[in-house]
């Protein structure tokens, strides 16, 4: 199996979440740039905490009880991990932004799958966080969480 950081897959998916980020930059405007807190937070603390939650313990456990594949390469495990994810930004960012981070969490797990690791799901979260924030200027919605 080659290594999550040699995998074109995973680039992609880094390239494709920058470009999306800018392309709503363009769309909606930019704010007035990160404060430190913010992207220490939402650029760090916050992804590597989710994904290890998400991504580490619970999408594991959850693809030990049912290995069944749901769409293509997403395994029920994912699906439901995305479902739980999305849910826990449902009560501080609301159903817009819980909703929006549907896919990325599909994609963060689709890549713990491909590798069988959280490290790659971390490093994309991080970098499509960072990006939100360098190029919006603040996290969406707020700074609760991420």
């Amino acid at each position: 199996m080659t290594a999550w950081w040699r995998d074109p897959w995973w680039w992609t998916a880094c390239v494709l979440g920058i470009a999306v980020v800018f392309g709503a930059r363009l769309v909606f405007g930019a704010g007035a740039g990160p404060a430190w807190t913010a992207l220490l937070l939402f650029g760090l603390v916050y992804p590597v905490l989710e994904e290890l939650v998400f991504r580490g313990l619970l999408q594991p456990w959850l693809l030990r009880r049912t290995a069944a594949r749901a769409a293509g390469p997403l395994t029920l495990a994912n699906l439901l991990t995305s479902v739980l994810f999305s849910l826990a930004h449902l009560p501080l960012r609301g159903a817009v932004h819980a909703t929006l981070v549907f896919a990325p969490s599909l994609v963060f797990g689709l890549f713990r799958d491909r590798h069988d690791s959280v490290l790659p799901a971390i490093g994309l979260h991080v970098i499509w966080n960072v990006a939100v924030l360098l190029l919006l200027g603040e996290p969406p919605m707020g700074a609760a969480g991420g």
